[in-house]
């Protein structure tokens, strides 16, 4: 017997069972992508530790790309304090945003092997789009009749705010890539200010109820 989408629609604990599942699987793919480094033949052991430092591109793409995606996670947990329900447009966005989670480990892997100006390019634009998705799902869901009561237009643009800053810098980089590509890597440091600010005390003020 089919269940009826009234009653479907209030069971959200498989939708973020599987979320959870898809990016805990994506982060744990990034460390996977890491290679030990093979000693040539007839080289010395002691160069290992040489070989293991060359290795910092690799390093640098993992810890961005974990930052990156655990920050998602955060925000994809924001939304989902504010669903009551969903419908199936939550349903296929949500699937949408899993997607390309699950694709974060690809473009890392690129990075790392090609950090050019199209392996740069290639990366950010996976992340915004991943960013992206995860904004598009806030949006579609402000606009439905599933959220919580007691949310201000306030803090729905504030939330909005915060899912669009990182993806901005990955497309604001990605500019920057077209003729420089050091200075568009450099670019992605804008995200720990950006972020901080947006979670600093001054922000979630405007979060809190007003005194009655």
């Amino acid at each position: 017997m089919e269940i009826p989408f009234r009653r479907e629609s209030l069971e959200t604990d498989r939708l973020l069972a599987l979320s959870d599942g898809v990016i805990a699987i994506a982060i744990t793919l990034l460390v996977l992508e890491i290679t030990v480094p093979e000693i040539p033949p007839g080289s010395p052991v002691s160069i290992l530790s040489t070989l293991v430092f060359d290795q910092w591109h690799e390093f640098f793409a993992y810890v961005l790309s974990f930052l990156v995606i655990g920050s998602y996670w955060v925000l994809h947990r924001r939304i989902f304090l504010h669903i009551e329900a969903h419908d199936k447009g939550i349903v296929w966005l949500n699937l949408l945003f899993l997607l390309m989670v699950a694709f974060v480990p690809y473009g890392t892997s690129l990075l790392s092997t090609y950090p050019t100006q199209f392996g740069v390019m290639f990366y950010a634009g996976i992340l915004a789009i991943t960013g992206l998705t995860l904004t598009l799902l806030w949006g579609y869901a402000s606009r439905r009749d599933i959220l919580e009561d007691g949310l201000t237009s306030t803090l729905v643009v504030l939330e909005g705010t915060r899912f669009l800053a990182s993806p901005a810098v990955f497309l604001f980089s990605i500019v920057i890539a077209s003729f420089d590509t050091n200075l568009a890597v450099l670019s992605w440091l804008l995200l720990l200010p950006i972020n901080a600010l947006l979670q600093s005390r001054v922000v979630e003020s405007y979060e809190e109820p007003a005194p009655v």
